[in-house]
């Protein structure tokens, strides 16, 4: 049977290349400096070889960053990734009852013992803990966010044992873990403090903005950073930075051709221009509305068309 756990070596050898050209370092310096060859150096960069642990002990001196726990951050377990499909259907259609189902699937097709050879036990109730939390969030349920944002903070300690919320910005995330961090910020969020889910956001868009990830599962989480960024921006009441937020989004959403957010942040644009008083606030409002037509979210669309009209006096007709 293969393995489920590999690599993104690729990836990992373009971002060791990218350090040390920014160290302004040649491979024949690094070599001179701590004795791993060009040849070694070279193969690495390319992705040809999975590095020995000796190696980048080495290399982390040379380039003063620990490439051991960049290496971690490269692990993709595709198992669990196979999932992330049903996650992202969940999140995007704000579905209760899907996310019910893959919360079961996910418990009954690890039951046998063979399954969990496959993958970390703390990763597998990593990720069940954050469809969890992804559950509680949408449902609408939760009234006091302290519970599953603990949950979530005490998930996040199964693979990184020390972690400390208020010093977010201190470790490297893992893809699941970026996930959970953004939940995080929703519920901080939910409490009030968008200054502090703001950060969080932030953060996030610039590590994985910053690394050479080009799949679906990334663009996807991008989409969401901006949207709730947008957000919370509107309940700041900014609505200068709620438009320029969105239309980064926006832009963004159009060149990767991921779809999902698109009429969230049309919508968001537009109740922003309707304060400014731009008269463009309709055109924004009636793309987000087609929008959610042609994707056929009937009830979302219709409570979208509920909330504009009971509370803006905006009546759009689709």
């Amino acid at each position: 049977m293969a393995m489920f756990v590999s690599y993104n070596l690729e990836g990992f050898g373009q971002e060791l290349r990218r350090i040390r050209k920014n160290l302004g370092f040649s491979q024949a310096e690094v070599q001179q400096k701590v004795g791993v060859s060009v040849d070694t150096i070279r193969k690495i960069e390319s992705g040809r070889v999975i590095p020995r642990y000796d190696t980048l002990e080495l290399l982390s001196v040379a380039y003063k960053q620990d490439l051991l726990e960049l290496l971690k951050n490269s692990r993709s377990n595709k198992f669990l990734m196979e999932y992330h499909d049903d996650l992202d259907y969940v999140i995007a259609r704000y579905d209760k009852d899907t996310a019910a189902q893959l919360k079961e699937k996910l418990q009954d097709n690890f039951n046998a013992n063979f399954r969990l050879t496959m993958v970390n036990p703390d990763e597998l109730k990593q990720f069940i803990t954050f469809v969890d939390a992804i559950d509680s969030y949408y449902s609408g349920a939760v009234i006091d966010a302290s519970k599953p944002k603990q949950e979530l903070i005490e998930a996040l300690r199964l693979t990184i044992p020390d972690y400390n919320l208020e010093s977010f910005d201190k470790y490297n995330y893992t893809y699941i873990e970026f996930r959970i961090l953004l939940l995080l910020s929703l519920f901080i969020a939910r409490e009030k403090d968008f200054a502090f889910s703001n950060r969080i956001l932030y953060h996030i868009l610039d590590k994985i903005s910053d690394k050479n990830y080009n799949t679906k599962y990334v663009d996807f989480l991008i989409g969401n950073i901006y949207f709730n960024l947008a957000y919370n921006y509107h309940m700041l009441d900014d609505q200068a930075k709620v438009i320029e937020v969105a239309d980064k989004g926006i832009d963004f959403c159009l060149e990767k051709r991921t779809t999902h957010v698109l009429h969230s942040l049309y919508y968001r644009k537009g109740i922003a221009q309707y304060h400014l008083g731009d008269p463009d606030y309709m055109e924004s409002l009636t793309i987000a509305f087609y929008l959610l037509k042609s994707v056929k979210f009937p009830q979302l669309l219709e409570e979208y068309k509920k909330i504009t009209r009971e509370k803006y006096g905006i009546i759009i007709n689709i």
